[in-house]
């Protein structure tokens, strides 16, 4: 399958299909808060509103299936990938304005020429505009241009030591930074995927999930969220503009995540993934 269109369709489940999920246990042994990983990314990654800013969004708007990619420049400019039902993309250009608590977009050409929308609530997190509403649409951020420190290359891979997580289960991860899976492909800085595989014994097949996030990196200290679709449901309290259904993070673990990395960006170890096993490394 395209990924292009994967990350659309993992994107929408996570809006209208994932099941709950646990934060704090890991079945592992381990305890873990991820709001108190949360509140010490705050704290150390301050918002600061008004801004112009770098990042890129994955967007649905109202009475439509379409997957919108919105990717913003801090010089106020604004590209729109859109990509149809045919799997065909197209693009076009505009600009924004983040004043007095408010982004304002307007889209010059395209399908859209003229149209000007307002946004009618922001969530801040990870120190940027993590998600926000117009009246016709939401958008979630997949990547940023905020890390002053990049990963030894773009898409860079990680393959993680195989964990224990039960006395019959264990748990196999990958994790990418900096991936492509937007239209076109070209890479989404701050991006981060998780591929978890659960192996039971005697199952011939493991148990896949994935998702979709950002990252932040200061010196060597790391840190993920793949819950801001949750987090922004939350945030917002009835204020979205259309039904989005129950919303909840596509992992059954963590959602945030927090470690460091070492060796040049060539190793990632993450907390939450069992440490003492050793780090992910980039293959």
């Amino acid at each position: 399958m395209d990924l292009r269109y994967t990350i659309g369709i993992l994107v929408l489940l996570l809006f209208l299909l994932f099941g709950s999920c646990s934060k704090d246990d890991s079945g592992n042994g381990q305890t873990f808060n991820e709001d108190d990983v949360l509140r010490a990314v705050e704290n150390q990654f301050r918002f600061t509103p008004n801004q112009n800013f770098e990042a890129i969004y994955l967007a649905r708007r109202a009475n439509s299936s379409l997957d919108w990619y919105l990717s913003f420049t801090t010089d106020g400019t604004l590209e729109v990938f859109l990509t149809t039902d045919t799997n065909d993309d197209f693009s076009f250009r505009g600009s924004y304005t983040y004043l007095n608590d408010q982004i304002t977009i307007e889209i010059l050409d395209g399908p859209f020429n003229g149209l000007v929308e307002n946004s009618t609530i922001i969530m801040p997190q990870f120190g940027l505009v993590a998600a926000f509403a117009t009246e016709q649409m939401i958008a979630v951020c997949i990547g940023h241009g905020l890390n002053t420190q990049q990963p030894p290359r773009v898409n860079a891979n990680y393959g993680c030591p195989l964990i224990n997580v039960q006395s019959e289960t264990s748990e196999d991860n990958a994790i990418e930074l900096v991936h492509s899976a937007v239209p076109f492909s070209f890479p989404a800085a701050g991006s981060v995927f998780r591929q978890q595989d659960r192996i039971v014994n005697r199952s011939e097949n493991p148990i896949i999930t994935r998702g979709y996030g950002i990252y932040r990196q200061s010196g060597n200290d790391f840190y993920a969220t793949f819950r801001i679709a949750e987090d922004f449901s939350d945030f917002a309290r009835g204020q979205l503009p259309f039904p989005v259904g129950t919303v909840n993070a596509p992992f059954n673990d963590f959602n945030v995540l927090s470690g460091r990395m070492e060796n040049n960006g060539t190793e990632l170890f993450i907390d939450q993934l069992q440490t003492e096993a050793g780090p992910c490394q980039l293959r």
